[in-house]
């Protein structure tokens, strides 16, 4: 990869549309995914997140679309956001739109609910091998969006995918 990553964070929720901020604030090229139209619009009209994070602009270099396809074109990173009951889901539509070795990290928390499987379990089956890592706090949604003194912790299956991702979050 030369110069700056392009990172898809799939969830417009607080937590995604933080982790969103803060990654193109640190140069990445971020495109944002909402499972629904009508957020998207919202967001492009308001040019912040209302429902989720009101009168946080968001940096205008952030794409932010309802297309999975769009938010997947040529993605060095994928950024899984979603409530735990959506993660197989989501991670199913994307692994026919990735390439092989494509990393997916995510920062959604929790079991999924119907199998009580660890969210890295559910990866694993889904995803297949490759590049796997999860993004945690202590922080809150409000504080990253607002670029107040936080910590996120980065979990991965190698050392590089950790320290890589880390440094997309400095």
């Amino acid at each position: 990869m030369t110069g700056a990553p392009t990172i898809a964070v799939l969830g417009a929720g607080s937590w995604g549309t933080a982790l969103a901020i803060l990654l193109s604030r640190n140069g990445a090229e971020v495109r944002l995914w909402s499972h629904l139209q009508t957020q998207v619009d919202s967001i492009r009209r308001d040019g912040e997140n209302s429902e989720f994070l009101p009168r946080i602009p968001l940096p205008q270099a952030i794409q932010v679309t309802a297309d999975l396809t769009t938010a997947l074109d040529r993605v060095d990173e994928v950024l899984v956001v979603v409530p735990s009951h959506a993660f197989r889901e989501v991670l199913q539509a994307v692994a026919g739109l990735l390439p092989a070795d494509a990393p997916v990290s995510w920062a959604t928390k929790g079991l999924e609910p119907h199998t009580g499987h660890l969210l890295h379990q559910v990866a694993a089956e889904v995803l297949g091998q490759r590049p796997l890592a999860v993004i945690s706090g202590p922080s809150f949604a409000i504080e990253v969006a607002r670029g107040l003194p936080t910590a996120i912790t980065v979990a991965a299956d190698t050392p590089q995918h950790a320290e890589r991702l880390a440094g997309y979050l400095y």
